[in-house]
């Protein structure tokens, strides 16, 4: 959207997603500079990506990027949390901004949080650890949950159009930005079962695809619960290189089909 000094060979300027003008841009920059592939890293950008990913294939671009359904659910906090409950996948307590502000106090034990319903990584997030606290938080458009206070992990995936997962990477947050929530400052790689099948059972159960990374937090008695879905190549990856090789692997196996 702006000049940025970035060591890469090409750089080039587009409008902010939410313009108008974004999508028509967007694809005229594939018919000039015809990428074999296009990797979307910005969450805001993956709901209109989801919708493009037709025609930027028809311009023989690869995109692996999942269905617009999963796409705007994984988007959707609330829709996440939502879609989630009627599952076998463990997710925090969640009540949307419509809610009595009585009512969640009510339900939510102290300390509890409140994020943006549209966001991503710690931005917004704030854990409130007495009343005063949450009954001075007036933002609009948030949903509150439950602190989940056990270790976090980012689970990162590769899945197939059938939402099978191909490659699996679990990284435990060993440093968070904002101390107990927001971007993990630093990751190790942790060989954790129970987290790994519930990002598997995840991605399937919503129909997911390509490359994914979600947030996991362990309850007291070691459960996992899904906090949120990034449905796009996680921040982590570089500790988790072999999403990147599936992503790859994939790419040229539709190059050979093609």
């Amino acid at each position: 959207m702006y000049d940025v000094d970035v060591a890469v060979d090409e750089f080039r300027l587009l409008p902010a997603v939410i313009d108008p003008s974004f999508s028509t841009a967007f694809l005229a920059l594939i018919d000039r500079e015809r990428p074999s592939l296009f990797i979307p890293t910005v969450s805001e950008e993956l709901p209109v990506v989801s919708r493009l990913a037709k025609d930027i294939r028809k311009r023989g671009c690869s995109v692996f990027i999942s269905p617009v359904h999963a796409v705007d659910t994984a988007h959707d906090k609330l829709r996440t949390m939502r879609f989630f409950e009627k599952t076998d996948v463990a997710v925090p307590r969640t009540f949307d901004a419509a809610t009595p502000r009585d009512v969640i106090l009510k339900e939510l034990d102290l300390p509890f949080l409140a994020k943006p319903r549209i966001g991503r990584g710690g931005r917004g997030v704030v854990v409130y650890n007495s009343e005063a606290e949450y009954r001075a938080d007036r933002r609009g458009d948030l949903i509150f949950q439950e602190f989940i206070p056990g270790e976090e992990f980012d689970v990162n995936l590769f899945a197939g159009e059938n939402g099978s997962t191909t490659t699996s990477v679990v990284l435990r947050k060993t440093a968070l930005k904002q101390g107990i929530v927001g971007n993990a400052l630093s990751v190790e790689r942790d060989l954790h079962p129970a987290v790994d099948a519930l990002g598997r059972r995840t991605a399937t159960l919503l129909g997911l695809a390509g490359p994914l990374d979600m947030d996991v937090r362990l309850r007291t008695d070691g459960t996992p619960v899904l906090i949120e879905i990034n449905a796009r190549v996680g921040g982590n990856v570089p500790a988790a290189p072999e999403i990147l090789d599936a992503l790859v692997d994939a790419w040229i196996q539709k190059l050979r089909s093609s």
